[in-house]
């Protein structure tokens, strides 16, 4: 992660609060049944409490708790997104 990012940034979701680093809990549904891992790194805006986890850690805590399970099983819970791209809308 870049220093410029580490330190903030504008949330894309909202476009008004801004994202910092901190811990949250990561939540989604996987076949029907909720997963939720407490103390997670992640970006959270201020104001709207989006939440933007790092790619590599989602990989991580995929495989340590599903190893070669397809991933397109998985749904959102609150708005949280997989990857950094913007400009979809939000939720």
């Amino acid at each position: 992660m870049n220093d410029a990012k580490s330190k903030g940034y504008a949330c894309p979701r909202c476009t008004v609060g801004r994202c910092s680093p901190r811990k949250t809990t990561f939540a989604e549904v996987y076949h029907g049944h909720l997963l939720s891992v407490p103390n997670v790194s992640a970006f959270v805006c201020d104001v709207c409490h989006f939440a933007e986890f790092d790619p590599e850690t989602l990989e991580a805590l995929w495989v340590d708790l599903y190893g070669e399970a397809p991933q397109d099983d998985f749904q959102s819970v609150a708005g949280q997104r997989r990857d950094s791209t913007y400009g979809e809308g939000s939720n």
